[in-house]
């Protein structure tokens, strides 16, 4: 019995290109909680902050650390829910590649 091994290198390629989103996504939540960290320390306070919506316009105190925290903690929701979704990518395109070389 001969067993023939097909390399795709998609799949390779799309593993690569997974793995380093996934680095850059956890790089970015490690860099955005250090921002909510020094948020939480007043360190930003000199920033000036604003809300305007379409009812009315909001100024919240200059020293305000919690706005401060909320600005950083979207960015790195985001970035960590990017995270799983790429791991959990990164598993389908395993499974799909373990089945293509089980059929050939």
């Amino acid at each position: 019995m001969t067993t023939s091994i097909s390399f795709d290198p998609s799949y390779q390629l799309a593993k690569v290109f997974i793995r380093l989103g996934m680095i850059f996504s956890a790089v970015m939540v490690a860099v955005f909680i250090y921002m909510i960290y020094l948020a939480s320390l007043g360190i930003l306070t000199d920033w000036d902050l604003s809300i305007q919506t379409e009812f009315y316009d909001y100024y919240p105190p200059a020293n305000s650390k919690f706005w401060h925290m909320v600005f950083f903690s979207m960015p790195a929701i985001g970035f960590l829910i990017s995270f799983f979704v790429l791991g959990w990518l990164g598993k389908k395109i395993q499974q799909e590649s373990e089945v293509s070389q089980l059929a050939s």
